[in-house]
């Protein structure tokens, strides 16, 4: 049998192993985390007469007067050769499904195009087969270093792409790109602070709903309860129309499961001064928000007041 003083020391040993292990994978992180490159903005004057929806992201405009769109989608961190990429497959991956095109009835027609503060800017003109009608579309990548930028522009058909063409121009004439902030750091919550924001906050805001009677594409808004719910050490849900949770006991809701299931609408917050940064979506945080921290259970998210119920 080893003495006890061997035993001490060869525990201390491990131990002292372990310590220093940890401060250099903790050392590790801080380096990863400082060396997050800043994402690129894309800033624009949104095209006159449009209405601008609440839900975010994109950014969705539509015209007043005529049935056609626009969505704006922030840059995003891409590998690999991104204009090979939309030439192929026009990165309809990226664009959301109420948007996504379903086929195309030629070949579309590719253009440079000039936009401040980018490295490429490329231009994809088609048309979507739409029960036989060809539904006119313009879906412009934006490249600045390694993130990249969508603007996707659409109306129902031809005359009413020539109406909307003099609002689509005028906001490509306003696009640039400008450096952007680094990404906030998704720092480790305080218990004390996180117990005195955590909670579940609801509001109301406009919702897509499909009209299944209609070709793809069609829908209406209608305003929905959203909710916010938010951990005591920093995670993130939404959801419109309620939030289930096991025998409708918050306190036990799974936010693994729901990372798991709905990752885009999962994510993490941290608390700077009176700032409260929230980073939803998992790996490339295409959505990022900053708000005002919760004051007296009342919580302004893109304009709308959600109240912790």
């Amino acid at each position: 049998m080893k003495p006890a003083s061997r035993l001490r020391t060869g525990a201390s040993r491990s131990a002292l192993r372990a310590s220093l292990l940890m401060a250099a994978i903790a050392a590790l992180v801080v380096q990863q985390v400082a060396a997050q490159p800043a994402v690129p903005k894309l800033r624009y004057q949104p095209p006159p007469n449009f209405y601008r929806s609440a839900i975010t992201p994109p950014d969705d405009y539509s015209a007043n007067e005529f049935n056609a769109g626009l969505q704006v989608y922030p840059f995003r961190p891409f590998s690999g050769n991104i204009e090979q990429a939309f030439r192929q497959s026009l990165l309809r991956e990226w664009i959301d499904p109420r948007y996504r095109e379903t086929s195309i009835a030629a070949p579309p027609e590719f253009n440079p195009v000039a936009i401040p503060g980018s490295q490429i800017a490329l231009s994809a003109r088609f048309a979507e087969n739409i029960a036989g009608i060809p539904r006119q579309r313009m879906r412009m990548l934006i490249v600045a270093g390694n993130a990249a930028a969508i603007v996707d522009a659409s109306a129902n058909n031809m005359t009413t792409w020539q109406r909307a063409v003099p609002a689509f121009n005028a906001m490509a004439a306003t696009l640039r790109v400008e450096t952007g902030a680094p990404p906030p750091r998704m720092a480790a919550v305080a218990p004390a602070e996180g117990r005195a924001i955590a909670g579940l906050y609801m509001g109301t805001k406009p919702k897509y709903i499909v009209d299944l009677n209609r070709p793809a594409g069609h829908g209406s808004h209608v305003m929905a309860l959203h909710y916010y719910l938010l951990s005591a050490d920093g995670r993130v849900y939404r959801a419109y129309d309620e939030v289930r949770a096991p025998e409708s006991d918050i306190g036990r809701f799974d936010f693994d499961a729901a990372k798991r299931a709905d990752p885009v609408n999962s994510g993490r917050y941290a608390v700077q001064g009176n700032q409260l940064h929230i980073q939803m979506g998992e790996g490339q945080p295409a959505e990022t928000i900053s708000t005002a921290r919760p004051r007296d259970g009342r919580l302004t998210i893109d304009t709308v007041l959600y109240i912790r119920q």
